[in-house]
């Protein structure tokens, strides 16, 4: 975040340092075409950090009514004292959790393949 919020910055740097001789049109171009693909990765990288949040949090959310659903039924569909219902329907829970997160993973691992591949993308 706070290396996109200093990019202006770079820029006008990029700029003095042209108007005052210091570096040539060439290199203007490099150093404002590197600024460009970093501000490009960084931003890409904050919408994912938020979206990793955001999907952590509806995770921790499913868990818990998961675990107060399952309680819920165990005890007053099924029967079952409260201690048996908390260890089966939070084993349950768990299990649904670390499933769930597998497709996370299978897309994760293919953007990475995807931008090692080609970097461009």
């Amino acid at each position: 975040r706070f290396t996109l919020d200093a990019m202006p910055g770079k820029q006008m740097a990029i700029d003095a340092d042209l108007n005052s001789g210091l570096i040539d049109e060439q290199e203007a171009r490099t150093r404002r075409r590197q600024i460009a693909e970093e501000a490009d990765f960084y931003g890409a990288m904050d919408g994912a950090s938020k979206f990793v949040r955001g999907d952590a949090i509806a995770g921790l959310l499913i868990t818990g009514i998961n675990i107060i659903g399952g309680l819920v039924i165990g005890t007053l569909q099924v029967g079952l004292p409260l201690a048996e219902a908390a260890r089966k329907y939070t084993l349950l829970t768990v299990g649904d959790g670390l499933v769930a997160q597998i497709p996370a993973l299978i897309v994760s691992t293919a953007a990475g393949m995807r931008k090692m591949i080609n970097p461009t993308t």
